[in-house]
């Protein structure tokens, strides 16, 4: 009961009060919500992701064997979220919706803390969540904003929408810097640093936005779905796998309550920014972290008596 509510009050209340935020000040002021995405996704995601990679440390074995749990499992996860498009009959910018609730994870402000909590900030089991924020802020960002822009202007829009967005050169300059040992003079890291801090503050305010909008009496199966998909079906592929790659320790660990995390609240600003069902976004978002309480618990469990 203590772990539980640990995770609770420092993981969980405070992403909802950020979330309550921008409920509140969308009923007293009436935010833009395409505003605020674009906000997100021209400043603040391209400086999250360029300081994420800029700064990480990393070690060739452990950044292979991650980044191959990572794809098996991605690649997994695609396959059913697909699979129950066609059984469902989805439209093409519904289903990019739901695959996006599903193989996109809150890997930032969420994992991160939940990494920390579970493995008292051991230095080796940050690196590999480093890594798959890293994979994960790389996957938003190609498949998921491809994804999202595909189903709604087409393959060759797509293409053109994914070019136009700073976030795809922000990463590849991030790794060029990062592997050269390019030293950013201060007056140009300060602010970026600025920026990448400021993020989860605005994107949690820009859901609670969306939030204030909402109605929940529509997609619910959905969204039972894609949640019990992520939160559910993610940490058993991402167990199977790890016996696969035959992964022990820290590693297997850290990668198991890794692949048990919420939806990215990225999925719902990609909806929101190009019209692709951000009413169901938001609420998948929502309503797997709300869940991720209880699943991530006995997921951390799971893990300590395993490994």
């Amino acid at each position: 009961m203590t772990v539980i509510w640990t995770i609770f009050t420092t993981v969980i209340l405070p992403l909802f009060i950020l979330v309550a935020v921008g409920v509140l000040l969308h009923r007293l002021f009436d935010l833009d919500n395409r505003t605020l995405s674009k906000l997100n996704l021209y400043y603040l995601v391209p400086a999250l992701i360029f300081a994420k990679v800029y700064e990480a440390e990393l070690s060739a074995d452990l950044f292979l064997h991650v980044i191959a749990f990572l794809l098996l499992q991605f690649v997994a996860l695609l396959l059913v979220s697909q699979a129950f498009g066609r059984i469902f009959h989805y439209d093409k910018p519904f289903l990019a919706s739901f695959t996006n609730s599903i193989v996109l994870t809150n890997n930032g402000n969420f994992g991160i803390p939940v990494n920390q909590l579970a493995f008292r900030n051991d230095p080796y089991a940050l690196a590999v969540q480093i890594v798959v924020l890293a994979f994960q802020n790389f996957l938003t960002f190609t498949f998921g904003l491809f994804n999202a822009g595909v189903s709604s202007k087409g393959l060759k829009e797509g293409i053109a929408e994914f070019f136009k967005i700073p976030i795809f050169y922000a990463l590849v300059i991030g790794v060029a810097f990062n592997v050269t040992h390019v030293q950013l003079p201060n007056y140009v890291w300060e602010p970026i640093s600025q920026a990448a801090d400021g993020f989860i503050a605005l994107a949690l305010v820009t859901l609670g936005v969306q939030v204030a909008t909402l109605r929940f009496k529509k997609h619910l199966l959905p969204i039972a779905f894609s949640s019990f998909i992520r939160l559910i079906v993610g940490p058993a592929f991402g167990l199977l796998f790890i016996f696969v790659l035959g992964l022990d320790g820290l590693m297997a660990k850290a990668l198991l309550i890794a692949a048990a995390l919420p939806t990215s609240r990225n999925s719902a600003i990609l909806a929101l920014e190009y019209g692709n069902e951000s009413e169901y976004a938001a609420q998948a978002v929502i309503v797997s972290t709300l869940c991720s309480g209880v699943t991530i618990t006995l997921v951390i469990y799971v893990a300590n008596l395993l490994f």
